[in-house]
């Protein structure tokens, strides 16, 4: 892979790194030059994706450290950070998922909705909030450069926040949670950029991808979820159709160093369903590409699509017993 200089020498903190898209998000910035952190719980997986990443180095010069802690208290975030004796360029917000947690509302334990929340929007704005105030602590007493340093905060979320999709009553409103932070944050880092540092708030939406954690999901998904999102079939035929976390990883990384505040990877479903769901945030590039895509799907694709996932709902929750 050719390296990046955009990323040469840069650090990036990875938080949900120890497997899945999180750590091959990590191999790709290594193999673009970066100095590498990981975050997650397990010492023993974190160990293991360490091994991964350092392979994945251009140069033995680069650093990769593995700290683990459970991302989704403060405290933890703060003796995490402060475990790395450094700070990052950029901060990955990865860590999240569906493993144990889909499920109609009707039938998700409310332990699993607030597990679920800590999960996919705590652990990022937690950790968010805690490097936003370490870098602008730093520009405090930092000289000024011959051009202001760029610091980035990268959420990773999901199509699943864009659309209603039945089975994921605790996974989407956490994602659209962190869709919402990710859009206010964005302005309100502005408020720091200067002559030191510029700050760039970015959100990554994805589809369907293949990672174990996926394939753990799909054994307790709902088939009505299946449908909705296109997932049935064995796991064989689902990693025919879909992507892995390793080709989506880097589409993500590349698409990210465009400088958008909205990244996707390739797949034509989630760009189709952010063109619909942008609302307020800014559009990608010149915004034409956005453009004809909300016209289509507003015009042409939604209203009948609405009317199959009505016709789908209609009843299915009798059709169960």
């Amino acid at each position: 892979m050719t390296a990046s200089n955009k990323l040469h020498g840069k650090t990036a903190f990875v938080i949900g790194a120890s497997a899945g898209l999180g750590k091959e998000i990590a191999k790709v910035l290594a193999s673009q030059c970066a100095n590498v952190t990981i975050f997650a719980r397990r010492q023993t997986a974190l160990n293991e994706a360490k091994e991964e990443i350092l392979a994945a180095r251009q140069d033995e010069g680069q650093t990769v450290m593995a700290v683990a802690a459970d991302m989704s208290t403060t405290a933890n975030i703060r003796s995490a950070f402060n475990a790395t004796g450094q700070l990052p360029d950029i901060l990955y917000c990865v860590a999240g998922g569906t493993p144990n947690e889909t499920g109609f509302l009707i039938d998700v334990e409310p332990e699993i909705l607030e597990q679920c929340m800590y999960n996919n929007y705590f652990s990022s704005a937690f950790a968010a909030q805690e490097m936003l105030k370490r870098w602008t602590e730093d520009d405090k007493n930092a000289e000024v450069p011959a051009r202001p340093r760029e610091r980035k905060i990268i959420f990773m979320n999901s199509a699943s926040a864009l659309a209603p999709t039945p089975g994921y009553a605790a996974y989407s409103p956490a994602k659209a949670a962190q869709r919402s932070l990710a859009d206010l944050l964005r302005l309100e880092a502005m408020r720091y950029s200067g002559p030191v540092s510029e700050y760039k708030v970015q959100i990554v939406f994805t589809h369907i991808f293949i990672t174990d954690a996926a394939l753990q999901t799909q054994t307790i998904k709902p088939e009505l979820t299946k449908k909705f999102e296109s997932s049935l079939g064995t796991p064989a035929e689902l990693a025919k159709r879909y992507p892995s976390a390793e080709k989506i990883a880097i589409q993500i990384v590349e698409a990210a160093e465009k400088g958008d505040f909205a990244v996707m990877d390739s797949g034509a479903n989630v760009q189709l369903i952010w063109a619909n769901m942008m609302g307020t945030s800014p559009s990608r590039g010149w915004g034409i590409v956005d453009s004809v895509l909300a016209f289509l799907m507003g015009w042409v694709f939604w209203p009948s699509h609405r009317r199959w996932m009505e016709r789908l709902c209609k009843g299915n929750a009798l059709k169960r017993e």
